[in-house]
């Protein structure tokens, strides 16, 4: 039995009632990402169905505060113009914490946890990168894949289009890893307790620390996401070489985080 299947038993029943043909297009995680859109979906619905110029309601203020942040932190890691791509960045940020955070609800797992979904959500994000690069500079975009000095592109070519491709696995993996390893944990730690609970009294469940910890890693591991794509849109964007520098030395930090 799977993980997804053992975890989450009543989304399971759910998917049994899908036409066993398209069972394996929606499975559990495909229906626990649903949840996770619709829920952000009503939320963001919430906060802007009644805006007015000064807010009056909480769900406005929180929705305007947490619009502002992006918008700064995009200007802080992508530059000036960096604000435009809040609504894209954002988004993913908000998205990917959502499916993060899924797994801690009882009867539910974090769709993260699927190798299918954080490719679902990295390759999209890197062909939007290129997207970005093309509709900035052309054709010249191309340029970044022959390097320095451009007698060197037969080396230079493949080199960063390993680069490239490279990219959305090391997202894909890297937030996969990190969620799949904390599900897991406190999987574990759950039967741990069922186990030490029947023998003693223990005010505070053993897996509360993990729970605590999760919540966490889940923020730090979309933050990284959305970091390290905020870096590859500025590189996209090629504002300079200095620039392009920094942006390097912003990815690589992310990286290793």
């Amino acid at each position: 039995m799977r993980m997804e299947e053992h975890a989450a038993t009543w989304v399971n029943a759910l998917v049994h009632l899908v036409p066993e043909g398209a069972q394996h297009y929606i499975n559990v995680t495909v229906i626990s990402a649903w949840v996770v859109l619709v829920t952000l979906a009503l939320l963001a619905w919430r906060g802007t169905r009644r805006m007015e110029l000064r807010p009056v309601t909480r769900t406005q203020v929180a929705w305007e505060y947490i619009v502002e942040s992006f918008c700064g932190f995009c200007e802080g890691v992508i530059g000036p113009g960096g604000a435009r791509f809040a609504p894209f960045l954002g988004t993913l940020f908000l998205y990917i914490v959502g499916l993060n955070l899924l797994g801690i609800i009882p009867g539910f797992i974090s769709p993260t946890a699927s190798l299918v979904m954080t490719f679902a959500l990295s390759i999209p994000t890197i062909i939007y990168v290129q997207y970005v690069g093309f509709s900035s500079q052309g054709w010249r975009y191309l340029m970044h894949f022959v390097g320095e000095p451009w007698w060197l592109f037969p080396l230079n070519i493949p080199i960063h289009l390993i680069g490239e491709i490279a990219r959305p696995l090391s997202l894909a993996v890297r937030l996969f890893g990190n969620i799949f390893g904390e599900d897991t944990v406190i999987a574990q730690l759950l039967v741990m307790s069922a186990a030490v609970f029947a023998k003693y009294y223990i005010p505070l469940p053993l897996h509360f620390p993990m729970v605590i910890f999760h919540i966490f890693v889940s923020f730090v591991q979309a933050l990284v996401f959305m970091m390290l794509a905020a870096a590859y849109i500025g590189g996209a964007l090629g504002h300079g070489h200095e620039e392009h520098k920094d942006e390097h030395h912003a990815a690589a930090g992310a990286e290793a985080a």
